[in-house]
């Protein structure tokens, strides 16, 4: 019998369940994310717009500001509320460095279930959170141009005219456009870059992890789990 934590969804679909067996005591780890520094780029625009732990934002944030001095743009494709943009972009403003960012989201939860890919458990429209306006208003600034993109990845990909990332954080749960997503981040990415999973290793969101292995199986890049957060990344090397 494989033991997960109470409360996850654990769809009958579930690829590897052995591998998801718990739980691990992290309780007496160093936690940096519960520190003073860090608890000051938790600005009230950060916290009130995102669902995304203190910890999940400490791992994409470290892993962002070491990209910064690669060339290229920032991408986030399933940008809910736009906490996670908005702690990127203030470490940006911060360093005053000047990156175009791509922010993607349906602003609509969503759009449709794949019962096959993604398990009987998802329902359209989940997952909805703040609107494209909102979300707008919230990244708007005179120094970082930040480009809002609103509709369903895959079809809105044609819509980032890059040719260069180096960063991507990708959280859009479903398999389909966490596949087109990673794809097209893959391909632009400069050597160095890095793309962050969020909810990798989470049991209702497999379809996701599904995706990014097939993806990166097929050009040999290695996925860095990370179980404590349920995130994941890569570094293109």
């Amino acid at each position: 019998m494989h033991r997960l934590n109470r409360g996850q969804v654990i769809p009958p679909e579930l690829p590897e369940p052995e591998t998801y067996a718990g739980p691990e005591d992290f309780s007496r780890l160093h936690r940096p994310w519960q520190g003073a520094e860090f608890q000051k780029c938790l600005t009230p625009a950060v916290r009130a717009n995102t669902m995304l732990s203190p910890q999940k934002l400490y791992l994409l944030r470290k892993l962002f500001v070491s990209t910064l001095g690669l060339p290229g743009d920032v991408f986030e494709a399933g940008a809910g509320s736009g906490g996670s943009a908005r702690l990127m972009l203030d470490s940006l403003l911060a360093r005053g460095v000047k990156k175009r960012m791509w922010v993607l989201d349906t602003f609509a939860g969503y759009p449709e279930a794949d019962a096959a890919r993604d398990g009987q458990h998802v329902r359209p429209q989940q997952c909805q959170c703040n609107s494209e306006a909102e979300v707008t208003a919230l990244l708007a600034n005179p120094a970082v141009e930040v480009r809002v993109v609103a509709g369903r990845i895959p079809a809105t990909i044609a819509q980032v005219s890059t040719t260069s990332l180096c960063f991507a954080h990708i959280d859009v749960n479903l398999h389909q456009p966490t596949r087109a997503a990673t794809e097209f981040c893959w391909e632009r990415l400069v050597p160095g870059g890095v793309m962050v999973f969020d909810d990798y290793g989470w049991p209702a969101t497999f379809g996701a992890r599904t995706a990014i292995d097939e993806v990166c199986a097929a050009r040999g890049a290695e996925v860095i789990c990370l179980p404590e957060t349920t995130q994941a990344f890569l570094i293109k090397r």
